[in-house]
């Protein structure tokens, strides 16, 4: 049980810097104490469910979020969507750039089948 706290916690802090919110704006939007958010995110706390719709709310994420230790942190907030969908595609052109053309057909066979266009 104290791994899957320290995973949750891990995971608010991922989350929250993803978000660019300090511990002091998490807290406020929250109606938390900054002391337990940051007890929180060491793992030395142990979050309600309803704490956690409040910081997820204030995150503009879902809780289940928290949850997911190795998935895409994905926003609600269309501005914010907006800018991480630049991040990615940003990223991913300076690596294609770099690709050789057996990868690039690779990743474009991927991308057309992720699109459901795919021949």
């Amino acid at each position: 049980m104290e791994d899957l706290i320290k995973q949750v916690g891990e995971r608010i802090k991922q989350i929250r810097k993803a978000a660019k919110v300090t511990q002091e704006k998490l807290a406020e939007k929250a109606g938390l104490s900054v002391e337990y958010i940051s007890r929180l995110e060491r793992g030395v706390g142990q979050p309600s469910f309803k704490t956690l719709t409040l910081m997820a709310d204030a995150l503009d994420v879902t809780a289940r979020d928290f949850f997911d230790f190795n998935g895409p942190i994905v926003f609600r907030d269309k501005r914010q969507e907006a800018k991480q969908r630049k991040e990615y595609i940003d990223a991913i052109s300076s690596e294609i750039k770099t690709m050789e053309v057996r990868e690039l057909i690779a990743v474009y066979n991927v991308v057309m089948g992720l699109t459901g266009t795919a021949e």
